[in-house]
């Protein structure tokens, strides 16, 4: 196993979220670097088909362990997307847009799904999942998050995650499932073994 643990992720959000967990929740440091390569995102139906292969590629580019993200929403009325094309939605057509292609829809059902990819050079990924299942709101509702944090709403709530992020981190952080902690409490233990 290398000597440090990178954290690929060009999303800001994602950066401070990080931060924050591992090193409050589980007391270890990750390098999180905004890369100066493309990783590699393939097309797939999941968001861990996507983090797996972009963390192999980048562990072996890079020659360390490599932590990669992603997340998506599959939403039941439009067949599954727009899955892990997530950033893409919401580069090309935006919230409100993306609202509008659902008025009228009354199959409101989605699924989050939420993955960390962890790979060390030459070996294959392992993944942890997450995520929870919910509706899409009728508006946009919040100010926090991701673009999908504004519209979706977990079972059981009546805000949005945006509304809830803003309420209370911890309430929200639920909804995105447990693939963080699952993975930091596999990390540390794998640290714990090896010193």
């Amino acid at each position: 196993m290398g000597k440090k643990l990178i954290y690929l992720t060009t999303n800001p959000h994602k950066t401070n979220e990080a931060n924050k967990f591992f090193k409050e929740k589980y007391g270890f440091n990750i390098e999180i670097v905004n890369p100066d390569f493309e990783i590699i995102e393939i097309q797939a139906k999941t968001c861990a088909e996507v983090a797996s292969f972009s963390a192999k590629y980048a562990a072996d580019k890079l020659g360390y362990a490599v932590l990669k993200s992603d997340s998506g929403l599959y939403i039941d009325a439009l067949g599954g997307l727009p899955g892990p094309y997530n950033a893409y939605f919401d580069k090309q057509i935006g919230v409100e847009k993306f609202l509008e292609m659902l008025k009228g829809e009354t199959n409101r059902k989605a699924r989050l799904e939420h993955c960390f990819a962890y790979c060390e050079p030459g070996q294959e990924p392992i993944v942890f999942n997450g995520g929870s299942t919910g509706t899409i709101a009728y508006e946009s509702r919040g100010t926090l998050g991701r673009w999908h944090s504004k519209f979706y709403i977990p079972d059981g709530e009546t805000k949005t995650l945006s509304e809830l992020q803003a309420e209370d981190y911890e309430k929200e952080a639920h909804y995105w499932g447990t693939a963080l902690d699952d993975f930091a409490k596999w990390y540390k233990e794998k640290l714990t073994k090896n010193s």
